[in-house]
């Protein structure tokens, strides 16, 4: 009969040795991730921060320069091409002339009747009343002649030579 040996397969000795060799292997590890760093990353020495340094504003003494601002003056202009300060004729009455009253519509009294041809200077609208856009007109040569006439009978005009010269005098 073959003689018996201990139960253990594993001695007390084979496990002390191998705590002792895997507590060196941990400490070397340790020892050498902590000299050489880990793969792919940087160490402490090769690693600098960078600082963009941006200069404070300094004030500058500037001279107020005064700016002129132009008088600019908004005006409305009509798909027709009417605005205030336009030239326009009387056109498109078959001879019948033009009504012209002292309100803008249909249901005022006449102030007088414009002929083909007559020239007037807008001066305020647009108004719409009565399916009409009307515009306030002053006659060129004589401007006491002065009241609402619809669009649909005026057309515009180019100035006169002579009358754009009296009114830059």
């Amino acid at each position: 009969m073959a003689q018996k040996t201990s139960g253990n397969i594993i001695s007390i000795n084979t496990c002390l040795i191998s705590l002792v060799l895997g507590i060196f292997i941990f400490v070397l590890a340790v020892f050498i991730v902590l000299l050489i760093g880990q793969p792919g990353t940087e160490t402490a020495a090769d690693s600098l921060a960078q600082l963009t340094v941006i200069p404070a504003p300094t004030v500058t003494p500037t001279v107020p320069v005064p700016v002129e601002t132009p008088n600019l003056e908004v005006r409305y202009v009509s798909p027709e091409g009417f605005s205030v300060g336009a030239f326009v004729k009387i056109a498109n009455t078959q001879g019948a002339g033009l009504k012209i009253r002292p309100e803008p519509g249909t249901a005022g009294d006449v102030s007088f009747i414009a002929s083909d041809g007559d020239l007037f200077t807008i001066v305020d609208g647009p108004d719409d009343r009565n399916g009409y856009s009307w515009w306030k007109l002053q006659g060129v040569n004589d401007k006491a002649l002065s009241g609402w006439g619809a669009s649909a009978f005026l057309s515009l005009v180019a100035p006169a030579a002579d009358k754009v010269e009296q009114d830059h005098r």
